[in-house]
């Protein structure tokens, strides 16, 4: 059979089909008389001059056999070609080439039928915005955190506040850890403390019961206690067999599918109100940090935690038993009964059993009482005398300054008038320094040292960075407290001791207006006392009615 080529070929997918590889001329001879191979001949389709198809080739491949559709346009004076698609029969062909060029052909040419865009151009940005978008897809893929690696994150930055500068305080960073990563033994390698601003900060401590030195790192602590080890089983340490969220499936999950039902869901089978509603901060803490650093996208939305319904129960479980003393107060012969118990156990319970007494006479929380250092209490060189309505006086021997940071207003500092009975408690821990083994222990600039863990042979070398640490400070009273509670029969905890200051301060006549000068209640729109220096005597006057109440009978020495 003679080969050659066609000069034009029938739009259709019948006559494409008929063109064969092998009866076509693949060679030509040059202007040199020289034969020369094709890798490729184009074969014109007939078409109606003014049609959409004006300039569609059928383009033949040598080596493969291959045909493809080639539109021939002029642009910029320039001849060209736009590969409109492969040719398969009975899957693509004649009628999706229309279908293809039509809208091209509408948005390239203008009303003349000119060339005013090159297709291949267009399809070249397209194809560099789709590779664009995918990789910027892949990208958030890849930066894409679980759950879990947020946690991570979270304690490495010290737990940042929401909406200020700074962390949280040690006791906040404590608490909402235990909802985190909590109910483990990686727990056991942790220390907090707050710098004299109120920022909470993490530490690292050897474990000396297991004699497991300190993890160099966060990322040691989790290989050690990767997620579901180590977690806490002993019914002592977590009656509930509670796990914190590092070890639940809900940890695995990545932190941007975390939403309101998934939140609902976690919490619905927890023990107590407290619980849900203390792990539901920790969750917002988490939730908030993961949009600041943008791990939650351009577009976070609204925060999932907001929309959390904890409803508060109507009575008092014996899993949340401490909620029930929320609202109670001590009696005036409960004080007297608690006082005198205090003083026996300052012997057993030094510094412990004087910080109580403090938290009482000064119905202040007792987190604050223990940041109080010595340098905090200030004389008068001359004691202010108060007159009382009922003609008796009482003396103001000075102030205590909780300084800023301190206070769970961290912006602002408060004070407190040393009455009669907060002065004979100073003497009484002064007292303390006198006993034997106590001397060294004036180096400590807490008021409230910790004898349970201290370290003496560190006090006695004198070793300034560690005694003036937090490692010196009194962090519980529970101790004391709990044998007082069972030698007294008496049922309460210490934070009553605010609730108790108010209730005795309004049976001895005093006003709403007058008491929250006295306790710095939070929810009370004061005035700061420190600007307002013509409320002082009035103050003064107020605190020394108090301090009557706490005048109890002093025993007689034997």
């Amino acid at each position: 059979m003679k080969k050659g080529n066609l000069r034009h070929i029938k739009f259709d997918n019948k006559s494409i089909e008929a063109v064969k590889t092998n009866e076509l001329e693949w060679t030509y001879i040059n202007k040199a008389g020289e034969t020369k191979g094709r890798r490729k001949i184009l074969i014109p389709f007939d078409v109606p001059k003014r049609s959409i198809l004006k300039g569609l080739k059928l383009c033949i491949h040598r080596d493969t056999g291959s045909k493809y559709f080639w539109l021939s346009f002029w642009f910029n004076s320039k001849n060209d070609y736009y590969s409109v698609g492969k040719f398969v029969p009975g899957s693509w062909g004649v009628n999706d080439v229309e279908d293809k060029l039509h809208p091209i052909i509408r948005s390239h040419t203008n009303d003349k039928g000119h060339w005013v865009k090159n297709p291949n151009e267009t399809e070249r940005k397209e194809k560099a915005d789709k590779e664009r978008l995918i990789k910027s897809e892949e990208y958030i893929q890849a930066e894409r955190k679980t759950i879990n690696e947020v946690i991570v994150e979270l304690m490495k930055a010290n737990m940042p506040k929401i909406k200020a500068e700074g962390t949280l305080c040690a006791k906040s960073i404590r608490e909402q850890s235990r909802f985190l990563i909590g109910y483990n033994k990686r727990s056991r390698f942790l220390s907090y403390s707050d710098n004299e601003s109120g920022n909470g900060r993490i530490t690292f401590r050897p474990n000396y019961a297991k004699r497991k030195p300190a993890p160099e790192s966060w990322d040691e602590l989790f290989q050690w206690y990767p997620s579901g080890k180590g977690i806490i089983l002993d019914p002592k340490k977590n009656l509930n067999r509670e796990t914190a969220i590092y070890d639940n499936d809900l940890g695995k999950t990545f932190i941007d599918e975390l939403n309101t039902g998934r939140i609902n869901k976690y919490l619905k089978d927890k023990p107590s109100y407290s619980y849900k509603k203390n792990c539901l901060t920790a969750i917002k803490t988490l939730w908030n940090f993961a949009s600041y650093q943008g791990y939650l996208g351009e577009s976070p939305g609204l925060d999932p935690t907001l929309a959390v319904m904890i409803k508060r129960p109507t009575e008092y479980s014996e899993k949340a038993i401490n909620s029930k003393y929320n609202d109670k107060a001590f009696s005036v012969e409960e004080l007297n009964k608690i006082f005198d118990k205090l003083d026996e156990l300052s012997e057993t319970y030094p510094f412990a059993s004087e910080n109580i007494k403090m938290v009482f006479l000064l119905g202040q929380r007792q987190e604050e009482v223990f940041k109080l250092k010595k340098k905090d209490i200030k004389f008068y060189n001359t004691p202010v005398q108060v007159q009382e309505d009922d003609g008796s006086i009482e003396n103001i021997y000075g102030e205590i300054q909780f300084r800023k940071g301190t206070t769970k207003r961290r912006n602002k500092g408060k004070i407190k008038f040393i009455t009669e009975p907060v002065k004979d408690l100073l003497d009484q821990i002064r007292a303390i320094y006198k006993r034997p083994g106590y001397e060294q222990y004036r180096l400590v600039p807490w008021l409230f040292p910790s004898p349970t863990r201290i370290d003496s042979q560190r006090l006695n070398n004198q070793e300034s960075g560690y005694i003036r640490s937090h490692l010196t400070r009194l962090r519980s009273t529970k101790g004391c407290w709990n044998t007082l509670r069972q030698d007294l029969k008496i049922d309460g905890v210490v934070r009553m001791a605010r609730k108790t200051l108010v209730t005795l301060g309004k049976d001895a006549g005093l006003t709403n207006k007058q008491m929250k000068y006295i306790s710095h209640h939070d929810q009370e729109k004061t005035i700061d006392i420190h600007y307002d220096k013509g409320m002082i005597p009035e103050i003064m006057k107020n605190e020394g009615i108090v301090a009557k109440i706490y005048k109890f009978p002093k025993k007689k020495s034997a």
